[in-house]
């Protein structure tokens, strides 16, 4: 349907007559969730670039683009609307003013008091129970001692454990290891062993290593930038601020974690979500201006089955809630995948728009053909069948079910399916092996 406004969205034109532009409804998409899902190769990424580029040119756009393996952020994929951001990398710690050059730091004291434990308590220690407690209690009051020290006067009666004041970590450590080796005063004047003493010894180690580990130091080794109270609002404003708001004029964001350790990516983009929805919820309602959530790659991060790793489950519950609540307070989700059947079955039942590519997988075709209308299940017959570049377009968003041949996008992700036959043939190929070995080391390709 093409409503009165200036650009409408178009993905591309009906198969059954090429000449026909198919527009859809760019309200409906986006207001009940959406799904795009397609085997490898089949244009999925073209399908996604062709929506970006299209909400980029709205004069107000807001949307965030999780970015798994960095195809989004070449140098083919830029364009007037967009903004790049990356996690940073070993080689960007200790810099300061990481915002400004689009590099994201995402400090330890961002993190709830259970995604903390998720990363550091070991559940099968017998003193688990006394670490998190004095844990918890350490960062709490370090999380005072800092509002003191600022000489703040709006937060200090109200916060929790879980609101996001900056701490130092080190003193945490501090307090931990003294109550680690504590000998009090026992009976006839001898000293005895302090009720903690050697109980969070374990702990501490973990905690040390964490805070330790390059490839994990945008979350632990923060400059002073990332300790100061304001630096929340600089780090929410660039990720959720419409074009006309941001200073770069850019409604499109694209978060590049192509370069964060797969164990901890699913908390990392979990955290992103959380504090994306968070502050909307507590955004009155005259400003909530609503933003979109592309999760690329999400059965890694949205998965069906968690393998009972807690930091992996909190990532979940936070995109659950998105699912179930996002449309109240403007906050929408895009749910792009390969392997739909690993994609969380709740998260997928709340999503009522299908963009679906060619699905070569049985099981894929059959959880699409479970979450549509028993009126519609036979439509799923052609997912194997489409052709690269062609979409089934299912739901709101569209008046009726309808095959779309995706037109080409001007901006290109970095996706295209390597010509083996064609490079094995080439006399001339390059390679570089050195300096793969190099970044692999550094954990950085600049």
């Amino acid at each position: 349907t093409k409503e009165n406004y200036e650009i409408p969205l178009s993905i591309g034109k009906y198969s059954i007559d090429e000449n026909a532009e198919a527009f859809l409804d760019g309200d409906k998409l986006f207001q009940r969730h959406a799904v795009i899902v397609g085997s490898t190769g089949s244009g999925k990424s073209w399908c996604v670039a062709k929506i970006i580029e299209q909400i980029a040119k709205l004069p107000m756009a807001n949307s965030i683009l999780f970015d798994i393996h960095g195809e989004y952020s070449g140098e083919n994929f830029k364009a007037d609307g967009i903004q790049h951001f990356r996690i940073a990398n070993p080689s960007d710690l200790g810099k300061g003013d990481n915002l400004t050059h689009g590099v994201l730091m995402l400090p330890y004291w961002l993190l709830t008091y259970e995604e903390m434990l998720a990363m550091l308590l070991d559940r099968s220690d017998s003193n688990a129970p006394n670490q998190a407690m004095l844990f918890s209690k350490t960062v709490f009051i370090e999380k005072q001692k800092y509002l003191d020290e600022v000489k703040d006067t709006i937060f200090k009666d109200s916060i929790t454990i879980d609101s996001p004041i900056p701490y130092k970590l080190e003193k945490v450590l501090q307090e931990l290891k003294r109550l680690d080796e504590e000998m009090v005063p026992g009976a006839a004047g001898k000293e005895k062993q302090g009720p903690f003493f050697g109980k969070l010894t374990r702990f501490i180690q973990r905690l040390e290593a964490k805070k330790d580990d390059k490839r994990i130091g945008f979350l632990f080794q923060v400059s002073d930038d990332e300790l100061q109270l304001n630096w929340l609002n600089d780090l929410c404003s660039a990720l959720m601020h419409g074009s006309e708001l941001n200073g770069k004029k850019a409604g499109v964001k694209i978060i590049d974690f192509s370069e964060v350790p797969s164990d901890v990516l699913p908390l990392v983009i979990g955290l992103v979500a959380r504090i994306i929805f968070t502050v909307q919820q507590w955004t009155t309602k005259e400003n909530q201006h609503p933003i979109c959530l592309l999760c690329d790659e999400a059965h890694l991060y949205i998965p069906e089955r968690t393998n009972q790793d807690a930091a992996s489950e909190l990532s979940l519950k936070s995109f659950e809630r998105i699912a179930k609540e996002g449309r109240k307070y403007g906050v929408s989700l895009v749910v792009i995948s390969q392997r739909p059947a690993e994609v969380n079955r709740t998260v997928l039942s709340q999503c009522n728009n299908f963009i679906s590519l060619r699905l070569s997988n049985a099981e894929d075709q059959t959880v699409i053909k479970r979450l549509l209308p028993d009126n519609l299940a036979g439509l799923t017959e052609v997912l194997p069948i489409l052709d690269i570049g062609e979409a089934l377009v299912v739901g709101d968003a569209s008046l009726l079910p309808t095959r779309i041949l995706i037109s080409e996008p001007t901006i290109k992700p970095d996706s295209a399916t390597i010509k083996f036959w064609k490079e094995w043939s080439n006399v001339n190929a390059k390679q570089d092996i050195t300096n793969a070995v190099i970044g692999l080391r550094k954990q950085s390709k600049s």
